[in-house]
């Protein structure tokens, strides 16, 4: 990172947010797709099963796992777990100092090492917060900015191609979501990258925690659960639309990750909350 911007760097409190105000029950609960506003520092606390899809890449919630973002990421946390995080700009002005070239977005915590459930409840800062408690907020955001920061040069170090390698990936993650309907194949996500297929599968599943069977997988069931919900499609017509072909296959995939059959999903949903009559589409 330069210089010039870590000089800049003097954090400013937004807010603060644990996810046990809001607690999910069940494996497929969603806390809602979000387009990230300010930095943010997310702590893992505990985890029953879960994951965020962070700019379409899924992460494990891992207990004691670190989670930066900037501004601009789209993230959607599922699942069952905890989570404390802080909402906070670089400085007054809020430019955007630090970018995902300069800090990785996940940090595998030691516990106790460099973050803990402690740290995360001391970035709460009260509106009365004195001068002091306020310098010690930014000297603890700093701290931890600090650890990340030594976490990715040390990365750097080890696989000076980390970078190339990521855009790799995402390069076949596009390719995922602009194909998801015809038929895909692991050798044609590989000649994305131009890496060899077993190469591709193990930098794959080391990235987005998946194999590239599994994220196809998991996309579809996506798209397939977005197009249940947004539309008046029967649930065969979704399955074909989603790149299923085989009923007996997607209703099993998409209860196994929702928790019930499309077609219970829906009505489950529908009743909850009505489909605005603008949403509703038959189109793909």
């Amino acid at each position: 990172m330069e210089i010039q911007k870590l000089q800049r760097i003097s954090p400013v409190y937004i807010a603060w947010h644990d996810t046990k105000t809001c607690p999910h029950f069940n494996n497929n609960e969603s806390y809602g797709k979000r387009t990230v506003e300010h930095y943010e520092l997310e702590y893992i606390v505990s985890s029953r099963s879960g994951y965020i899809l962070t700019d379409d890449i899924p992460v494990p919630t891992d207990p004691g796992a670190v989670f930066f973002r900037i501004p601009g990421m789209v993230v959607e946390g599922i699942g069952v777990y905890r989570s404390i995080y802080v909402e906070f700009d670089l400085n007054k002005s809020a430019d955007r100092l630090i970018g995902p070239e300069d800090l990785s977005y996940v940090y595998q915590n030691q516990k106790g090492k460099a973050a803990d459930e402690r740290l995360f409840a001391s970035f709460h800062l009260e509106a009365d917060a004195s001068a002091s408690r306020c310098l010690l907020w930014k000297a603890d955001i700093l701290r931890l900015l600090s650890v990340l920061l030594e976490n990715t040069e040390a990365k750097e170090k080890d696989d000076p191609n980390m970078e190339l390698q990521l855009a790799k990936i995402r390069k076949a993650l596009q390719y995922v979501q602009e194909h998801y309907q015809e038929e895909i194949t692991v050798k044609q996500l590989a000649e994305q990258t131009g890496y060899s297929i077993y190469y591709f599968c193990r930098l794959f599943k080391e990235i987005t925690a998946l194999t590239p069977v599994q994220y196809v997988m998991r996309y579809r069931l996506e798209r397939a659960k977005d197009r249940l919900l947004l539309s008046d499609e029967t649930a065969e017509t979704v399955m074909l639309q989603s790149g299923f072909h085989h009923y007996g296959h997607f209703w099993k995939a998409f209860k196994a990750v929702y928790g019930s059959a499309p077609g219970d999903y829906r009505k489950q949903h529908l009743s909850e909350e009505a489909i605005p009559e603008d949403q509703i589409s038959a189109s793909p």
